[in-house]
């Protein structure tokens, strides 16, 4: 009996030996974090500028203290900052061209930064060369982990506010889209909600539509911030976004889309969506019911990325429901072989030639063999080979390893179907195109 107190005694003084462990410098706050403008008619220049240049100094002080790049792709910290800043495309030929008037604000995802958003910028960016592409950086993000533990959802919106308004200065934009990627949705239909006078804005993108997360227990979330600090902690090697996640981040999430779906608010004006059935992170079920409920505008559509599981592909329930089975595991892109189960969370808005998170990228999401001090799961993830495979979190089971016959998976960081998506934004911004057309195969 002595024996087993003395063991009990034993093993919370280790669990405090452990909580008494300093912490890494990315998981502690930086003392300047990425936030509001405290001048709302700061330009979006200077805004892109001044942010930049914080998130530099950051990183080069606090994650390549030892002279070397702690991510992957051996990026620099002035690199760094580029990918995660907040970034802008200016007209290339004045107010005359494609794109004349047309005004397009990106908003990225929790823990995620504008890097996210930079396939669809390009895309926009190549069909409507007049156009402006704003985005903005959410506070809290773009520098280390550790700012996720003070942001606040009430910031978030204040800069996506003042993204709107930075377009509603412009008098030779007339037609403003708000295209948001996971929480980035929740902050569009939350401004929209809020605004639904605004004239200027002409339609709503909502890539891996948030309005409710996956977990049931999301609502435990702003209890369990002030006990505990973080729900998973990595070694932070993504240049373009946070790796580690943290209670606060999820609580935040929760705060700002636990009325989404109760106010019943209906959504006038054009959407156009992009949904994973076998997203991990969102609920998916929720995402099409907000379509189908609540958007009420006779332009709209969702692209609804079925699973291989037949129980999670419910008949849908209402119209402009464009259904993309999950097609054959073997695939190529550009001459280079991969496998594929199914569409993640995280890869819905990137596309397969992005340098960074695309079939032949830099990045290799293998978070899920990143248990140090044994790195030889993980190392082996990087390298890869011909049975690697991508996917959701879903196909982590001994089930789905025999089912898809693969060594290891990398969680999903580009979307193969990415040209539909594509075809469909810019079809979505022409009033002229027909949207459902667009949503088909071709």
């Amino acid at each position: 009996m002595f024996r087993s107190k003395l063991n009990g005694f034993f093993v919370l003084f280790l669990f405090f030996l452990a909580s008494c462990a300093p912490k890494p410098s990315y998981l502690k706050e930086s003392g300047s974090p990425a936030g509001v403008p405290p001048d709302t008619k700061l330009p979006f220049s200077q805004y892109v500028q001044e942010s930049r240049k914080n998130i530099e100094q950051i990183l080069g002080a606090l994650r390549f203290a030892k002279g070397h790049s702690p991510f992957l792709g051996d990026y620099s910290p002035a690199q760094a900052a580029q990918m995660r800043g907040p970034f802008e495309r200016l007209p290339e030929n004045g107010s005359t061209g494609p794109g004349k008037g047309k005004g397009f604000l990106l908003i990225h995802g929790l823990t995620d930064s504008p890097y996210l958003m930079r396939s669809i910028a390009d895309s926009l960016h190549q069909a409507y060369p007049n156009g402006t592409i704003r985005a903005v950086l959410l506070p809290g993000h773009g520098t280390v982990a550790g700012d996720s533990m003070k942001m606040k959802y009430a910031d978030w919106m204040a800069i996506t506010d003042y993204g709107v308004r930075s377009f509603e200065k412009m008098e030779t934009i007339s037609d403003l889209y708000l295209v948001g990627f996971s929480t980035g949705t929740a902050l569009a239909i939350r401004h929209l909600q809020d605004n639904p006078k605004n004239p200027k804005i002409k339609g709503l993108i909502l890539i891996s539509t948030a309005v409710k997360a996956k977990s049931g227990a999301a609502f435990l979330s702003p209890y369990l911030r002030w006990v505990k600090e973080w729900l998973d902690t990595f070694e932070e090697r993504d240049a373009a976004r946070y790796e580690s996640f943290s209670v606060n981040a999820g609580a935040e999430f929760f705060l700002l889309t636990k009325n989404i779906m109760k106010t019943k608010a209906p959504i006038d004006v054009p959407v156009l969506m992009a949904v994973s059935a076998d997203d991990q992170t969102i609920d998916a079920n929720a995402a099409r019911q907000f379509f189908c409920e609540q958007v009420t505008a006779r332009r709209r559509g969702l692209i609804w990325y079925a699973s291989r599981h037949a129980e999670r592909n419910i008949d849908p329930p209402c119209d402009d429901i464009k259904e993309v089975k999950p097609g054959p595991v073997d695939r190529k892109f550009q001459g280079t072989a991969y496998r594929f189960a199914n569409y993640a969370h995280t890869a819905l808005s990137m596309s397969p030639s992005d340098p960074h998170y695309g079939v032949n990228g830099k990045y290799h999401h293998c978070k899920a063999y990143d248990t140090p001090p044994d790195m030889e799961d993980f190392n082996k993830c990087q390298k890869g080979s011909a049975k690697t495979i991508f996917g959701e979190k879903d196909i982590a089971s001994k089930a789905a390893q025999k089912e898809l016959d693969y060594d290891y998976w990398r969680r999903g960081t580009f979307n193969p179907d990415y040209p539909r998506l594509e075809r469909a934004m810019i079809c979505f911004a022409d009033e002229t195109c027909d949207l459902q057309n667009s949503l088909e195969d071709q």
